[in-house]
């Protein structure tokens, strides 16, 4: 692992939102680098929102700009003025304001020339602003492809507008790091130093999980046997298909953990008001894992389209880890599980009707194999190693700005 770097990282949200890859990787650089992790500047519209609605006091509104998350890890919130953008000469006025105030906490806290990790493509102009030493694109996702997903809250036409702003963002960055082969394919045509790094899994907490006896209280107060959905319930997901899973299974509970997009065409929900559909709402990062080992079958219920075409999803090595069944359609990430030379680690649906044959054939699997050979996959796939391989990355750009 590289050490004694100091590492401001751009992320997508909160540190208390859902633990996504940048969670792990920064927590994990954090334990022999200075890490910022800078969630998302406010914006007065959501601000105003939230305050009416109750679910920002004022606690929040004056809470410290910086927050001590473990040694060496702090999270960061722009100040109060931050939801202010206002237009020319205004917006630039405040750019400074915020940049000066993170400036400051970084000389504050004893960091030196940063490496910058961006996550989001709309960044190109924060590249070069702190004397980075190094500059980060890590994508997981085809971001344009959202503006598709989402066309009943976007303006198709912003779909332009990501692609253009990503490719600056990607000439002006030093290393790209993707999370699946089809965006490594496209996003190299624009910046040759661009490598895969697939998500991975925190193996120690869900192969624990996996063993212990007692899962949540309130997913064991449901009845068995239980087929769980574990993760962020949004547009991705395909609402009919969990609809035919939980009528054709009536006697099984359908468990969804995880907090809902609230751009999400609520329709969708609507189709699973079904006795046996349980949302037990986000949990812990902590908590993860039990939920999971508390499914007897495991989903990966995701519609097939542009924006799932690209998806390496977190949910499947961390499914793997507690040797649980797991039923996925057909997405690429999935697409070397399928074949009978695969064997069921994987069950890999063609089509609706397959996927809810294939849940029923998890739930009567007994062949103490498969667990085993899930849990010895998801070992060789731990954040740990991917830490390792993002650092040689690391180093060697750096080996080569230097020469």
């Amino acid at each position: 692992m590289i050490e004694g770097e100091s590492i401001l990282c751009f992320a997508p949200e909160p540190w208390a939102h859902i633990w996504r890859n940048r969670h792990q990787i920064m927590s994990r650089l954090a334990r022999r680098n200075q890490v910022l992790f800078v969630e998302p500047r406010p914006y007065l519209r959501n601000v105003v929102r939230d305050v009416r609605a109750g679910k920002l006091g004022w606690a929040d509104l004056t809470a410290p700009a910086v927050t001590r998350i473990q040694d060496s890890l702090w999270s960061y919130r722009t100040p109060l003025y931050a939801p202010l953008s206002g237009r020319y000469p205004l917006s630039v006025a405040l750019r400074w304001l915020r940049e000066a105030h993170l400036k400051a906490t970084l000389r504050r806290l004893g960091f030196g020339r940063p490496i910058l990790w961006l996550y989001r493509p709309h960044m190109a102009d924060v590249v070069g602003r702190f004397d980075e030493k190094l500059a980060i694109y890590h994508i997981v996702d085809k971001y344009a492809a959202y503006e598709a997903e989402f066309e009943h809250v976007y303006d198709r036409a912003r779909r332009s507008s990501v692609e253009q702003a990503e490719e600056a963002l990607l000439r002006a960055v030093d290393l790209v790091i993707v999370t699946s082969d089809s965006l490594w394919e496209e996003k190299r045509r624009h910046n040759p130093n661009t490598h895969w790094v697939s998500n991975a899994v925190d193996y120690e907490s869900f192969a624990e999980a996996a063993a212990a006896a007692a899962p949540p209280e309130d997913a064991a107060a449901l009845a068995r046997p239980v087929i769980g959905y574990v993760g962020a319930i949004n547009e991705k997901l395909d609402y009919d298909l969990l609809r035919e899973v939980a009528v054709a299974y009536p006697h099984c509970s359908l468990m969804m953990v995880g907090p809902v997009d609230l751009r999400l065409d609520f329709s969708g929900l609507d189709k699973l008001k079904l006795p046996n559909v349980r949302f037990l709402g986000a949990k812990p990062v902590e908590d993860v894992a039990r939920y999971v080992a508390a499914c007897q079958v495991c989903l990966m219920p995701y519609k097939l389209n542009e924006w799932t075409a690209h998806i390496n999803p977190l949910k499947l090595y961390e499914y793997l880890a507690t040797g649980r069944p797991v039923v996925s359609t057909a997405i690429p990430a999935v697409a070397r599980f399928q074949g009978a030379e695969a064997g069921p680690l994987v069950r890999v649906a063609a089509d609706g009707a397959s996927f809810v044959r294939l849940v029923g054939e998890a739930l009567a699997e007994r062949d103490e194999q498969w667990p085993r050979q899930r849990m010895a996959l998801a070992a060789q796939n731990t954040w740990d190693a991917r830490v390792e391989q993002l650092s040689g990355l690391i180093q060697a750009t750096l080996a080569s700005k230097q020469g």
